[in-house]
């Protein structure tokens, strides 16, 4: 009982500051003020994917393809529901899980002559892009052939 709340809880931690980082970004780079708060919370579904998926195991590759799938799925619905062009919600909601700080970790290493454990690092965020680069991809395609003709049906 006591793992399972204090997962919980590390959960909701981890989704109140991926929706900050989302949102600030999404200021910074001047979304529209509507559409902040639901990049904010794709942003947070996005690494809170991605979290669940390393923290049971899974390589940074399959996280990040996880992660994308959520944000590029949820991000082309959006759009489509509030008449907004999906770089308003995927942009803020991938600045969580971009590998800026794996990187910048990279350099650090190599510069301390850590060769082996920066190439290593470097090859982790390596995996992590392209594992977000494949995840939209494969987002596109099943949002084009399956969600799209189901959310254009019209009611008869």
């Amino acid at each position: 009982m006591i793992t399972v709340m204090s997962h919980a809880l590390l959960l909701l931690y981890h989704f109140i500051f991926s929706f900050i980082s989302s949102v600030s970004f999404g200021i910074i780079c001047d979304v529209p003020r509507k559409t902040l708060v639901t990049g904010g919370i794709i942003g947070a579904i996005g690494w809170c994917g991605y979290w669940e998926m390393w923290s049971h195991g899974h390589s940074v590759f399959m996280s990040s393809l996880v992660c994308s799938l959520l944000l590029a799925n949820i991000g082309q619905i959006c759009a489509i529901k509030f008449k907004n062009p999906v770089t308003v919600y995927f942009v803020p909601g991938l600045v969580p899980v971009v590998p800026g700080v794996t990187i910048y970790d990279a350099f650090r290493t190599l510069l301390l002559d850590e060769y082996g454990n920066s190439a290593k690092i470097f090859l982790n965020s390596f995996y992590g892009a392209i594992g977000l680069a494949v995840g939209i991809i494969i987002a596109d395609s099943i949002f084009r052939v399956v969600l799209k003709p189901l959310l254009n049906k019209k009611p008869k």
